[in-house]
């Protein structure tokens, strides 16, 4: 047996979607890629939606979108995907990690302010791991220093705080549509914003900025981030098909729970008090002292036993080639949440097929390592 990390399978809308581009022969330019802008903003909520060939691409529009420039410090989550980071390098901005509470794996919005600098120019928000961070202390935050926000919503497809859409409580956001995402274009991402200036640049620095007038008089440095006809087929038909999933991740997750929770040295995360709705991405999980192997050698075992996993995110403020590029804005020990995360941390099999077999046999073969 052997059991993905992650998987999914495509329901007849989805290769009719798919299979319509190739017999129109459509592949790059073409009406799918408006369509699903149009249907993931009635998900979202978001009165703007830019589609992107990546959800690195997004937020790097994000932060070009805002202003960031060369010196510019943006405070950020430091558990998170590398990609969060480097989209504020990539405008010749500096990342700021902050730590994460250790209940949520969320930023702590309590140590937020303690980190702003004369340079801090905007926060950057990652909800993680299918839910929200806690965003009431952010606004207030934002508004007394005139910080901008950008959210990071790439594993936030769904998700709500108090009632709305993730998102929606800063100045723009970028979401991820890769193959493990819940919704997914094979590839693929968006910027959304409320904003119409917002919009307009985003909508013209993802095309090269060619010219209104004249096509190949180009009207700033642009980027090609265009996503193909192609891929949006696929992402729209998840869109359509988004109520399923839903359906699917919340069983999976409380089936998960169910099997895992009474099972002494492993910790589940929580759900932040005000995720109104939560939307599991994958299902992560840490172990403790409690538990008698490192997580480590746990991995290797089940391994053994055809069992995919992923260890957590290593954090921005140990990530070496940063720390020697940014000399004296952060170091290994800043954030010993994000650090106990990344050695203690991991998620299991959370694909849209896994069966509830599947999940008996890899959480009994946790119980029985438990017990060693």
């Amino acid at each position: 047996m052997k059991i993905p990390v992650f998987d999914i399978s495509l329901n007849s809308n989805e290769k009719k979607f798919i299979r319509d581009v190739i017999k129109k022969n459509n592949y790059t330019s073409g009406p799918y890629i408006k369509k699903f802008e149009n249907e993931f903003g009635k998900i979202n909520n978001s009165k703007f939606n830019i589609s992107t060939s990546n959800g690195t691409n997004a937020l790097h529009l994000c932060c070009k979108a805002i202003g960031i420039k060369e010196g510019d410090e943006v405070l950020v989550s430091s558990s998170t995907n590398m990609a969060s980071a480097f989209s504020i390098i990539y405008c010749g901005g500096v990342p700021i990690p902050i730590d994460i509470n250790n209940e949520t794996w969320q930023i702590d919005p309590y140590l937020v302010e303690k980190k702003i600098t004369k340079k801090t120019k905007a926060i950057m928000v990652v909800h993680l791991f299918g839910q929200s961070v806690e965003m009431d202390l952010i606004l207030k935050i934002a508004k007394k220093y005139k910080l901008k926000i950008i959210e990071d919503c790439a594993e936030a497809h769904g998700v709500f705080y108090k009632n709305k859409h993730v998102g929606n409580f800063g100045d723009v956001a970028a979401y991820s549509f890769y193959f493990n995402k819940s919704i997914t274009s094979g590839e693929g991402g968006m910027v959304s914003t409320n904003s119409k200036r917002i919009y307009e640049f985003v909508k013209s620095y993802k095309n090269l900025c060619y010219g209104k007038k004249e096509r190949f008089l180009h009207s700033g440095v642009g980027f090609n981030y265009r996503l193909s006809n192609l891929h949006s087929s696929l992402g729209y038909g998840i869109t359509k098909n988004f109520k399923n999933i839903l359906k699917k991740k919340n069983s999976i997750y409380n089936y998960y729970v169910s099997k895992l929770k009474n099972i002494k040295g492993i910790d589940i995360p929580k759900i932040s008090k005000n995720t109104s709705t939560y939307v599991m991405w994958v299902f992560n999980i840490s172990l403790n002292n409690k538990f008698p192997l490192s997580r480590d050698e746990l991995l290797k075992k089940l391994y053994k036993k055809g069992i995919e996993t992923r260890k957590a995110f290593a954090p921005i403020n140990y990530q070496e080639i940063l720390i020697k590029k940014f000399k004296g804005k952060f170091n290994k020990s800043d954030c010993k949440n994000a650090n106990y995360i990344m050695n203690n941390g991991f998620y299991l099999p959370s694909g849209n097929n896994i069966k509830k077999k599947e999940i008996n046999f890899i959480c009994d073969q946790i119980r029985l390592l438990s017990l060693k």
